[in-house]
């Protein structure tokens, strides 16, 4: 299965022709045993060798100052390339599958390493002293911007679910590797625990110079999701909303809405650069990641709105399934009578945010 001169050309391709190479190379991708020798796997170990080599040009003169490379920390590198190849084909896949797209861990695999060509290539350049730094991170951006557009030609993603699919992928991707490395990672290159990787975990904690990054709202999330967890309510004897509670609901769905509509403009913002080939910063990278939990689906919005007006989050649900409730049965009881009949009231501001 391996053949070095379709090697060369997949990756020639992939760089200069990208769009096109990814279509010829779409009846083959089904196969991941062929994509891991054809592609993934050489790419692999061409970034394991030029890390190796070229280390030694740049470990004195990188403005990074990395150490530098041994036959042992090349091998663990590679092993960790691996790994991370799989999980983050693994997790593309299995969210696409979530969102209406494919999840198929081959179709995921093909994408993401034609998306990555840039980044296996780096170790190639980055030993050049002050701007192989720049370079690696300018191939990085590059590839994150042809990950978004190889995506929908290999897993199909609905287009009102690619931002939510980009994003949330590659947050759920970097949490992985986070684990990865601080536990596989450790055991293979103990270095790996050391100041310089403390320094990233340190950017996503509250009160980090990270704390607004995109690690700083995976951790602000974790936080306003832990908090909701916490909260307790007692419903009422007779089981019945009352106004003061319809019109907190009503307030917090409203914002709620607001809140994601503005996400949702900033994030078509930043397709509509990548899909026109406009520069895109890791700025735009961070603010596509953070907060795409909300344009998915998910209730981190909904949450942060209550709990900083230091609603109960308990409460809120349980409002909410009361009129879900009333809305169904209407006159099932006298306290299903008496939600509906409040329900009424506020039914213009209510239908778009209550679903059966």
């Amino acid at each position: 299965m391996i053949d070095l001169q379709k090697t060369l050309n997949l990756i020639k391709g992939g760089i200069l022709d990208a769009e096109q190479t990814w279509q010829s190379y779409l009846a083959e991708a089904g196969d991941w045993q062929k994509t891991v020798f054809l592609l993934t796997g050489p790419l692999i170990l061409f970034a394991a060798v030029a890390g190796y080599v070229f280390g030694f040009l740049g470990a004195d003169t990188s403005y990074f100052a990395m150490p530098r490379p041994t036959i042992v920390s090349t091998i663990a590198s590679t092993i960790m390339a691996v790994l991370g190849a799989g999980v983050v084909a693994f997790i593309f896949a299995a969210v696409a599958g979530a969102l209406g797209g494919k999840n198929s861990f081959p179709l995921a695999l093909a994408a993401t390493s034609f998306a990555f060509i840039p980044g296996y290539l780096s170790p190639a350049i980055s030993w050049l002293p002050w701007i192989g730094g720049l370079l690696g991170l300018g191939l990085f951006i590059y590839g994150l911007v042809l990950l978004w557009k190889v995506l929908p030609t290999y897993l199909g993603v609905p287009d009102d679910k690619r931002a939510g699919h980009f994003g949330l992928s590659l947050v759920a991707s970097i949490a992985a590797m986070i684990v990865i490395t601080m536990t596989i990672g450790r055991v293979l290159m103990p270095s790996m625990a050391g100041p310089g990787f403390a320094g990233i975990m340190d950017s996503g904690r509250p009160g980090s110079s990270g704390d607004s990054g995109m690690f700083g709202g995976i951790a602000r999330q974790a936080e306003i999701m832990s908090a909701a967890e916490e909260d307790r309510f007692d419903p009422p004897s007779d089981g019945r909303v009352t106004d003061r509670q319809i019109r907190d609901f009503v307030r917090v769905l409203a914002r709620t809405s607001e809140m994601q509509d503005e996400k949702a403009k900033q994030l078509k913002v930043l397709a509509e650069k990548m899909d026109k080939n406009e520069n895109v910063s890791l700025r735009d990278m961070s603010t596509m990641m953070s907060g795409v939990t909300e344009i998915a689906g998910m209730q981190t919005a909904e949450m942060e709105v209550v709990k900083s007006a230091d609603g109960n989050w308990a409460e809120h649900q349980w409002v909410r399934e009361s009129l879900r409730t009333a809305r169904i049965q209407k006159d099932l009881n006298e306290t299903v009578e008496h939600n509906y009949k409040l329900y009424l009231e506020y039914e213009a501001e209510l239908s778009d945010y209550l679903s059966y």
